[in-house]
């Protein structure tokens, strides 16, 4: 159930690096809102700040970055001000994330029940049975086979599929409002994948959670999104809702991206997928004017002359270039 009251309000958050060669910019100024019920998917390439931004958000981030934000609230508590204690009361609890690789994520020397049980004990005064016994109720939501078995095993006694549920259900052990996904699906086959999102759909209309979802798979995107953030750099380059940003994408990124999707049917066999040029440039130092402007193919002199604002069209879909926004033929659409 979505509410018009934000469970997230991010605003011009920032992460910054130090390294040899200088501060690497790795989050430059980010905004984004969640609501509860909401799935809020951030896209982009490898590299371009999705995973430091939920890291950012749970406190995890690595001991030199730094972490700036005008504001950063979540049930309207200031994450910036909160203490480490503070923090680990809320992470796992109303905050929960599933890391992108489950099998260095679980502890390998601690069985599957005493990863799950010790979670749930943390933050709720139960015993160990009940904790036990909610472990069990989640496996069954999660579509463990031999829940009880299971809990007796190590993680590397179970396949990746199996792992990644596992995953799920330590996240979910206390009823987060809100639950980061960081790449759920990677290095799964499709089949599992689609369960995977199924299962994770499926529980958040019915516990009413908040999602973060990051994925580089637009077809993921496609069908778990309500709001997406396109992330180019470090920068938010493009958000919109899932409709605006896949029937009308304004940002160069965007288009790009989706012209690369393979679409059954509307692709000649055998022809070559587009692909975007170049390379990611370095987020070492400032970049001046638009970091995808060595990429595009519309770019043009004022494109690296100053900084380039976010535009707003009338239905609050915004995006980070100087071209008004033009009609976009869909990929495999014929031209009129």
């Amino acid at each position: 159930m979505k509410t018009a009251d934000p469970l997230l309000d991010v605003r011009d958050l920032r992460i910054d690096i130090p390294t040899p060669q200088g501060t690497l910019n790795a989050v430059r100024g980010i905004d984004f809102s969640l609501r509860r019920g909401e799935t809020l998917c951030l896209v982009g390439e490898s590299g371009c700040g999705k995973s430091l931004t939920a890291m950012a958000l749970m406190g995890l981030l690595p001991r030199r970055a730094r972490r700036q934000a005008k504001a950063m609230s979540f049930q309207g508590r200031d994450l910036l001000s909160l203490s480490e204690d503070q923090l680990n009361a809320l992470r796992g609890d109303r905050m929960a994330m599933i890391f992108q690789e489950p099998m260095t994520s679980l502890n390998p020397a601690l069985t599957i029940e005493e990863q799950l049980v010790d979670v749930h004990r943390q933050h709720r005064k139960v015993s160990r049975k009940e904790a036990r016994e909610r472990a069990l109720f989640l496996f069954g939501k999660v579509g463990v086979s031999a829940p009880t078995e299971r809990l007796r095993q190590y993680p590397h006694e179970l396949s990746g599929g199996l792992r990644q549920r596992m995953m799920i259900a330590m996240a979910l052990m206390c009823e987060p409002a809100l639950l980061l996904a960081d790449e759920p699906t990677t290095a799964l086959d499709v089949t599992i994948q689609a369960e995977l999102l199924r299962v994770l759909r499926a529980l958040q209309d019915e516990l009413g959670m908040a999602m973060i979802l990051i994925t580089h798979d637009l077809g993921v995107v496609s069908r778990m999104a309500d709001t997406v953030a396109v992330m180019y750099a470090g920068e938010v380059v493009e958000r919109g809702s899932v409709h605006q940003i896949f029937e009308r994408p304004c940002h160069p990124y965007t288009r790009g991206l989706l012209e690369c999707l393979p679409v059954p049917g509307r692709r000649e066999h055998m022809t070559q997928l587009p692909s975007i040029p170049g390379v990611v440039p370095s987020l070492i130092g400032s970049i001046v004017g638009c970091a995808f402007r060595e990429r595009c193919p519309h770019a043009a002199p004022r494109c690296g002359a100053a900084d380039i604002e976010l535009r707003q069209l009338p239905d609050g879909q915004v995006y980070k270039c100087i071209r008004e926004p033009s009609p976009y033929r869909a990929v495999g659409e014929p031209v009129p």
